[in-house]
C-alpha cells in the first residue's frame, strides 16, 4: 500500500508543511521533421523493452491536409527516431517509412493495452470519424497484436458520437476497463463507462465538472488516467484563458493540466488548482519553445523509479493550432518517484510535523520517500474501546530512539536504536509520525490496511476487518 499527499484525508496531523504538486523536467524533445503533433500521443514498453510511440500530426509543409498516423521507437524511452516500418511505403497505402496506416479525415481517441485478454487483440484503437456540415460521427474500436497491424471491430462503437478526448485504465477493484470521456461532440463534462469487451458498455456516469474555484469560463477538455500503485490517478486537461465572447469557446485559449486522485476508481477529487504542467514559455538545451496546448496521454513507470509523461504540445493556441499546423512536438517529462503532490516545510527555522491516521500494520518494512534534514519516525497505538484513537507511545519506537536521516532517498526505511523491528507490530493499529526539519515528504509505503477510529476501535476487540 502506498499512501500520497494528494489530500489529508489519512491524516491526523500536519504542522508547518504546504502541499505543491511535483515538478516535472523537461529531458528530451521529438519531432520528425514530417508532421506537426499537436494531438495526444500514446507510448507502449514492448516485449523486448524498446517504447514504441504512436502518434498523429499533419503536414509541416501543407503536403496532407489530414492528420496521419505514424511510428517512433525508442531505446531507453526518452529518446525517439522514426521508426522505418515499410521499405515501399505505397505498397501499404501510406507516403512514409515511418506512417502506420491510412487513417483520412478519422482522429485517434485513444490506444489502450489490455493485459485481460487474446494476444491478437492485445491493443484497443478506439477511432473517431466524422462528417462535420451532416453532425455525423462514428466512434470505431479497431484491435492489434503489434500497433502497427489494425482490424476494425465490426459494429463494435466506443461511444454515442463523443469526440476524440478519452482515455482508458484497468479498475482492479471492480475488474473491468473504464473509460473516461465527454459524453458527446462539444459538451465539456467528463465522466465515465465500463466494458468488459469493448462491445458492451454502462451508462455514461458524470462524474467531474467545472466549479467556482476554477479560471474564469474555464472549462474541462477531458482527462487522461491511469492505476498507480492501487490508486488512481488523473491528469484533467483544463481550457482557459479564452475570450469573453458570445459565441462557442474555440477561437483561442490555452490547454493545460491539473492533477485528480481517486481511490476507486470512479470516485475522483481534484487537487490543486494551478497548472501542474502548465502553459508559456520553456527552455530546453537553449532552446525556447512556447507551449500553448498540452496533452499528457501517456505516463510510464521506469526501471529505476521515476516517472516519465509523454506530452504532446503546440506553440500556438486553441482554434489556429488546428487550422495551422507545423508547431507541435512531443515533450518528454521526468518526475521523482512518487512525487505527483509532495508535503513541504514552510517556515525553514521550524520543525514540521506529519502524523497518518490508524492502520494496521500486516508485516514487512515501511519506507519513506522524503528529502529532509534531520527526519525521524516514532510509532504510536491505541488500545482497548478508545473510538477516538487517544493513542500512546509505542516503546522503543520514539522520535528519540529512531535514528536520524538527513539526505534525499526515495526508500528510507527508519531504524531503531533498541533494536525494534516493525515485525513486532503486526497485526496492531498504529500512527506513523514524522519529524524533519527543511524536508519535503512524497509517500509513504508499507503493507499496511488504512483504517478509521471507530472501525478500529472494532478492529482491536474483535478483529472485525471494515468492509467499506
Amino acid at each position: 500500500m502506498k499512501q500520497l499527499f494528494f489530500d489529508d484525508m489519512k491524516l491526523l496531523r500536519r504542522e508547518n508543511l504546504k502541499r505543491d504538486y511535483g515538478e516535472p523536467e523537461c529531458i528530451s524533445v521529438y519531432s520528425d521533421g514530417v508532421c506537426s503533433s499537436d494531438f495526444p500521443i500514446r507510448v507502449f514498453r514492448l516485449e523486448d523493452g524498446r517504447y514504441r510511440m504512436i502518434y498523429t500530426g499533419k503536414s509541416v509543409d501543407k503536403s496532407f491536409p489530414h492528420l496521419k498516423m505514424f511510428s517512433a521507437i525508442s531505446e531507453n524511452g526518452i529518446d525517439f527516431v522514426p521508426e522505418k516500418l515499410w521499405d515501399n511505403p505505397e505498397e501499404h497505402g501510406v507516403m512514409y517509412p515511418h506512417e502506420v496506416m491510412p487513417i483520412g479525415n478519422a482522429e485517434i481517441g485513444f490506444i489502450y493495452e489490455d493485459d485481460y485478454c487474446d494476444k491478437s487483440e492485445r491493443y484497443k484503437m478506439l477511432m473517431f470519424d466524422a462528417i462535420f456540415e451532416e453532425f455525423d460521427f462514428h466512434n470505431d474500436v479497431y484491435t492489434s497484436p503489434d500497433l502497427i497491424n489494425w482490424t476494425k471491430i465490426e459494429g463494435a462503437s466506443w461511444a454515442d458520437e463523443a469526440e476524440p478526448l478519452v482515455s482508458v485504465f484497468y479498475n482492479k477493484h471492480k475488474k473491468c476497463h473504464t473509460l473516461m470521456e465527454r459524453p458527446y461532440w462539444g459538451t465539456r463534462r467528463l465522466g465515465f463507462k465500463e466494458t468488459q469487451d469493448f462491445k458492451n458498455y454502462t451508462p455514461w456516469k458524470n462524474i467531474m465538472n467545472m466549479d467556482s474555484e476554477d479560471d474564469v469560463l474555464a472549462e474541462l477538455y477531458g482527462m487522461y488516467a491511469f492505476e498507480y500503485d492501487g490508486q488512481y490517478i488523473g491528469i484533467p486537461h483544463i481550457y482557459r484563458k479564452h475570450q469573453p465572447q458570445r459565441n462557442a469557446k474555440y477561437h483561442d485559449g490555452v490547454v493545460d493540466t491539473q492533477l485528480a486522485i481517486s481511490y476507486d476508481g470512479e470516485c475522483w477529487n481534484r487537487s490543486l488548482r494551478k497548472p501542474f504542467i502548465g502553459y508559456g514559455k520553456k527552455t530546453f538545451n537553449g532552446r525556447e519553445y512556447d507551449k500553448n496546448l498540452i496533452w499528457v496521454f501517456s505516463v510510464h513507470k521506469a526501471d529505476n523509479g521515476d516517472i516519465r509523461l509523454y506530452v504532446a504540445e503546440s506553440e500556438l493556441e486553441h482554434g489556429p493550432a488546428f487550422r495551422n499546423p507545423g508547431h507541435g512536438r512531443v515533450f518528454v517529462y521526468r518526475l521523482r518517484k512518487d512525487a505527483f503532490i509532495s508535503l513541504s516545510t514552510e517556515e525553514k527555522d521550524k520543525e514540521s510535523v506529519l502524523a497518518t491516521r490508524e492502520k494496521i500494520w500486516n508485516g514487512g518494512k515501511l519506507s519513506v520517500n522524503l528529502r529532509a534534514e534531520k527526519a525521524t519516525l516514532a510509532v504510536f497505538y491505541a488500545d482497548d474501546l478508545n473510538t477516538l484513537a487517544f493513542n500512546k507511545q509505542y516503546p522503543g519506537m520514539s522520535h528519540e530512539d529512531c535514528v536520524e536521516f538527513s539526505g534525499d532517498c526515495t526508500e528510507w526505511i527508519p531504524e531503531f536504536r533498541t533494536g525494534k523491528t516493525f515485525d513486532e507490530l503486526v497485526g496492531k493499529t498504529v500512527i506513523f509520525e514524522i519529524k524533519m526539519q527543511n524536508g519535503e515528504i512524497f509517500s509513504l509505503c508499507g503493507d499496511f490496511t488504512d483504517i478509521y477510529n471507530t472501525q478500529a476501535a472494532r478492529y482491536r476487540k474483535w478483529g472485525t476487518m471494515p468492509t467499506i
